[in-house]
């Protein structure tokens, strides 16, 4: 009897354990449950959604800005072409790009345009005049260019090449050397002037402008085509 008694208790005391662990596990599911609902609700308000009940769109995004960049005026709308001044950059006789030798200055302003053209001071053997230079990307200087006036009116007389794009038929321009130059052009003489050594093509009216760091400068005037290494590069071109 004794052992009946002991052995009801401990069934007893073992169904009082489970039903304990059950409600431990159920108060903990609800815990889990109630959790879950405060997640889901916080992220119903974040991102609510469309009134038709589809996916939230995304937040549309800022167009990127086309304005240009400051001044730097935008050619976007002009093709290339070599009747295009902006994108023209042969070398002949008597003109570079669109600019000409003679040419009016009114009409270089038009051909350009004045956001394409810069007036500065330019000084020669002392004497400073008006000169104007044709600007290429980011307002760089192309050309310049030297104008003669007389009774108001005034003309291009001279134009200096920057660029080394210039290039003439041959591809002679800025970075060639002698050697190639004389290929194409009949040269005359070699002269110097305003502190540069310059290879003249008269038929041409061209002078090539020449680097001569390896040959000092007062043996210059004693020097003649000949003595000038066909390697020497091209620095500078300049049509009159």
């Amino acid at each position: 009897m004794k052992k009946t008694t002991l052995l009801l208790g401990a069934l007893l005391a073992m169904a009082a354990c489970k039903q304990d662990a059950s409600t431990a596990q159920d108060a903990n599911e609800a815990q889990m449950e109630a959790a879950a609902g405060d997640i889901s609700a916080g992220a119903a308000e974040a991102d609510p959604a469309s009134p038709d009940g589809s996916a939230p769109a995304s937040a549309p995004s800022e167009p990127m800005s086309e304005e240009p960049l400051p001044d730097v005026p935008s050619t976007a709308s002009t093709p290339p072409s070599a009747s295009n001044p902006l994108f023209n950059l042969t070398l002949q006789r008597g003109q570079a790009g669109a600019v000409k030798i003679g040419m009016p200055i009114e009409e270089l302003k038009k051909a350009y345009g004045y956001n394409k053209l810069r007036e500065v001071d330019h000084t020669l053997e002392g004497t400073t005049t008006k000169a104007f230079e044709v600007l290429g990307e980011r307002r760089r200087p192309d050309l310049l260019v030297e104008q003669d006036c007389a009774g108001g009116a005034c003309k291009v007389y001279r134009i200096t090449v920057l660029n080394p794009a210039f290039k003439s038929a041959s591809g002679v321009g800025i970075g060639s050397t002698l050697g190639q130059v004389k290929q194409n052009f009949s040269i005359s003489r070699v002269s110097p002037g305003e502190g540069k050594l310059v290879a003249i093509a008269e038929a041409d009216k061209m002078s090539f402008v020449l680097d001569m760091k390896g040959i000092p400068a007062e043996r210059w005037g004693k020097l003649k085509v000949e003595d000038v290494p066909n390697t020497t590069q091209v620095t500078g071109v300049m049509l009159y």
